[in-house]
């Protein structure tokens, strides 16, 4: 296979997949009153507990004032709050409140009711097939990129 064809089938497994669990989540999440950027913002606050709005927005693949604006909105719905840096004015410190963290839990409890008897149809033994191809691919990615 070429890199052409190897390309485009990637992507278009890649899209496909993204999509299908985007609209999974996004009939629990919408109900939750956030958005799917929202929601991984608050799983990268929930990974870190403390990030800068740096690190958010490279965990998120944002730009730096993107991530800023979002946590904003965020800290008025009063599911994180922005902290400076006494030290450096410029770090903005960004970690869920007592209500984001219970919104994640919430959203992660129900996706969990909703696909977990889906789920059990299907053996460890193939999600480990599953995730050691995406290992593999990530492998590969990075070995083309390291080529350039």
């Amino acid at each position: 296979m070429d890199i052409i064809e190897f390309n485009y089938r990637i992507r278009d497994l890649i899209r496909s997949i993204s999509q299908g669990l985007n609209q999974t989540l996004r009939v629990i999440i919408d109900s939750y009153g956030v958005t799917m950027v929202q929601m991984q913002v608050l799983v990268e606050l929930d990974r870190c507990e403390i990030c800068t709005i740096g690190d958010l927005a490279d965990a998120i693949g944002s730009a730096p004032g993107n991530a800023s604006a979002m946590c904003k909105t965020l800290e008025k719905k009063k599911l994180v709050t922005r902290t400076r840096n006494p030290e450096d004015e410029r770090i903005v410190f960004v970690s869920l409140t007592e209500q984001g963290s219970d919104l994640l839990r919430g959203i992660e409890e129900e996706l969990a009711a909703s696909c977990n008897p889906l789920l059990a149809e299907y053996s460890d033994a193939d999600f480990e097939v599953i995730i050691n191809g995406m290992s593999k691919l990530q492998d590969v990615v990075n070995r083309l990129q390291s080529r350039r």
